[in-house]
């Protein structure tokens, strides 16, 4: 049984932490849903360009950052520079991408290269913090936010458990979370 000044302690830092990571789960909560009815975000500008080059695509990294680098050089599209940090290749497709924008370069027939340059909407953004790619900076919060979430739950629980007029209804819910939790998994 906890005393009443631990217990006074205990749901303090449970509301103090609440308090603080409230926008933080409501921004996860908000874009998860969005992503569950397939609200993704896009661009909020795109620019395409076509190219004519003999190179065959995909090319290897530091040839096609090289390639592309020098058109956008040699065109005058330097607000388009530096390219994105991350590089991804997806069969002939390949490009680089991050929190804020997107460099894709399609292969295209006839010796035809397309580039496709977009910079990521609001809502895509929000969906890259969700899902943890917007930066080591996102990545320490949700990992905080994380091992919140988990102390709010268990000092939420540890509260309702050690008072005897929350004790036997906090069982019977703990019992039902689980039990919900097993059949949805079998059900899946």
């Amino acid at each position: 049984m906890l005393s009443s000044k631990a217990r006074i302690l205990w749901i303090k830092w449970h509301a103090y932490l609440s308090c603080f990571f409230l926008p933080f789960a409501l921004l996860i909560s908000l874009t998860g849903l969005l992503y569950l009815f397939d609200v993704k975000g896009g661009p909020s500008q795109e620019y395409q360009y076509k190219i004519e080059t003999e190179l065959d695509f995909p090319l290897q990294e530091k040839q096609a950052e090289k390639f592309i680098i020098e058109y956008f050089s040699n065109k005058d599209l330097g607000r388009h520079l530096p390219l994105p940090e991350s590089y991804f290749l997806d069969g002939d497709v390949q490009g680089w991408w991050d929190f804020h924008s997107e460099v894709v370069l399609i292969p295209h027939e006839n010796n035809q290269l397309k580039v496709v340059v977009e910079t990521n909407n609001l809502w895509r953004q929000l969906l890259y913090i969700h899902k943890g790619i917007a930066g080591d900076i996102f990545k320490v919060f949700a990992i905080l936010f994380g091992i919140s979430l988990l102390f709010s739950l268990l000092s939420g629980t540890l509260v309702a458990l050690m008072m005897p007029k929350l004790k036997r209804n906090a069982l019977i819910f703990i019992l039902g979370g689980f039990m919900a939790l097993v059949t949805a998994y079998f059900m899946s």
